[in-house]
């Protein structure tokens, strides 16, 4: 059982932060991921020559436009409401839930995995392109909340 003084210590050095910050940072986690993995595709394709290399990267694109489209631009939507309803002062981790936490490192797993198997790095482009790129675009979702600009 917590005692007061205890629970004050957990008070004073939790990292809260209200609604907006959590969006923000959702948007800068979401696009410096996505930039992460683009950057690996990149680093694949660029030993390539271009048209071998353009291929891959028109694939990746238009993959990624059907994620964005089916997948991350849902899953930002809802993240984004359910942020938006918080009230108060939140935790700086709240802005993914538990779940995510959980598929979010079973993503790295595999991703980890994928780049030291046999796969080869310009097919497995594709995969971190489209990823990459659905994130990148997801994260739009995320700063045009946290930076509202009227016309």
């Amino acid at each position: 059982m917590l005692d007061d003084r205890s629970s004050n210590i957990f008070d004073r050095y939790n990292p809260a932060v209200t609604n907006p910050w959590l969006i923000g940072l959702a948007g800068t986690t979401w696009g410096l991921v996505g930039l992460l993995l683009c950057r690996y595709s990149y680093g694949w394709l660029a030993p390539l020559q271009p048209e071998h290399a353009a291929y891959f990267v028109l694939a990746g694109i238009a993959i990624a436009v059907v994620v964005y489209r089916f997948g991350m631009s849902r899953i930002a939507q809802k993240n984004l409401q359910r942020l938006q309803s918080i009230t108060g002062k939140r935790c700086v981790f709240g802005f993914l839930t538990w779940k995510s936490y959980v598929n979010i490192a079973v993503m790295v797993t595999m991703g980890v995995t994928l780049r030291h198997s046999a796969v080869p790095k310009d097919y497995l482009s594709l995969v971190y392109t489209s990823m990459g790129g659905s994130l990148l675009m997801g994260s739009v979702h995320y700063f045009r909340t946290f930076f509202p600009f009227q016309s």
